[in-house]
């Protein structure tokens, strides 16, 4: 019981550095830049580093998982706003039991449904697979299946480089492939911030 305060205490800190990190990043002068330099540009490319910080926020099984990762991938623009996204996470994922570490592949879009000057709010989805070095949850199976969804802003830093931040939640589960008795999952949500330069 003592174990998983902590833990607890320890991964809300860890949500709270990222998003006082966001607030701070989000304080910062933007660059001018030319209108083909758009983070939503038609066949721009850009590569993305992004940390992520989740808190379990209900689940269906007797653990309890909270999660932080590095996520780096790349965009391209598909134009109307939306681009392509392509992510590699790589998260620790603390648990009852052992520990995990999952590394997987997602794919998916995001949008821009606001523009204001250096300024955007967007949405994204994406979903993909992962494997893990333990059963993630426990009882469930290394192998799982990926869905996350997301929401935020964007502000242009430079004329090449874009800041991006928000909410975003995850689930993980195997959709039942080892059958309904290890079918456990994980419904996290927390902040994410990444930063994207065009190549």
């Amino acid at each position: 019981m003592h174990r998983t305060t902590t833990a607890t205490t320890h991964w809300r800190r860890t949500c709270l550095t990222i998003a006082q990190s966001v607030c701070l990043l989000l304080a910062l002068p933007a660059g001018a830049a030319a209108q083909d330099d758009d983070l939503f540009a038609r066949r721009a490319w850009h590569v993305e580093f992004q940390a992520h910080g989740a808190i379990e926020t209900w689940n269906y099984n007797v653990s309890h998982e909270n999660m932080s990762g590095l996520v780096p991938g790349f965009t391209y623009g598909l134009g109307k706003s939306t681009v392509l996204l392509v992510h590699a996470p790589l998260y620790y994922v603390d648990q009852r039991g052992p520990d995990a570490v999952l590394l997987g592949v997602t794919w998916g879009v995001r949008s821009r449904f606001l523009k204001w000057d250096a300024w955007g709010a967007y949405w994204e989805v994406e979903v993909g697979i992962s494997k893990s070095d333990a059963f993630t949850p426990p009882g469930g199976t290394r192998f799982n299946y990926i869905a996350q969804g997301g929401a935020g802003v964007t502000r242009r830093l430079s004329p090449n480089t874009e800041l991006l931040a928000g909410l975003k939640w995850i689930h993980i589960s195997n959709n039942g492939l080892a059958g309904r008795a290890r079918n456990p999952d994980i419904e996290a949500v927390g902040p994410h911030v990444a930063v994207l330069t065009r190549f």
